[in-house]
């Protein structure tokens, strides 16, 4: 109901009240019309508050409809966050079992190849003392004393062949460094 309906509905009866009245005094009608007035006003003004109060009814529902609008968003928001943190997870649960196993190839890893180096070390200072050792001189072998009886041109080859002495190498001292894994 708009304002102004409410005006001619307030007018209507209080013209109904007005014709049904007996002959009314000049002075009552006055006050009749006054008091009309008074609640028309009263009326009126409370039309108006009405109208504010349902206009601040509707602003508070559209704020809170965008709110919930809001809160809808963020809801989504923070559904697809969920998402990607549990499948986050499961990319570092993969990822830790992974380094465990490359832990544990690396140390193995790390064993043969400590294993290694102190098989090398050791072969290498057995080549050491062998060079360092003095060289000691051949036992005939055995062809020298199978010489023939008879003196022939392959006779004396062979015999020359098993008698030679091939001259003691020089030694080669390899440094550290040169070998390159002790470092």
């Amino acid at each position: 109901m708009t304002k102004g309906n409410l005006n001619d509905l307030i007018r209507t009866e209080a013209n109904k009240e007005v014709e049904s009245q007996p002959s009314p005094s000049a002075k009552r009608s006055k006050e009749t019309n006054a008091t009309l007035q008074a609640k028309i006003n009263d009326l009126t003004a409370e039309l108006e508050k009405t109208e504010k109060n349902g206009q601040t009814l509707q602003e508070k529902v559209i704020s809170l409809e965008e709110e919930l609008k809001e809160h809808l968003e963020l809801s989504v928001s923070l559904q697809q966050l969920q998402q990607q943190t549990e499948q986050l997870e499961s990319v570092l649960s993969e990822k830790t079992t992974l380094v465990a196993q490359l832990s544990s190839q690396l140390s193995k890893t790390e064993t043969e190849l400590t294993e290694k180096k102190q098989l090398i070390e050791k072969l290498y200072n057995q080549i050491k003392t062998l060079e360092n050792s003095p060289t000691a001189t051949p036992e005939p072998s055995a062809i020298t004393k199978l010489l023939p009886k008879k003196p022939s041109l392959y006779n004396f080859e062979m015999a020359t062949l098993a008698r030679y002495i091939a001259p003691t190498p020089t030694p080669t001292e390899l440094t550290d460094s040169d070998i390159g894994w002790f470092d």
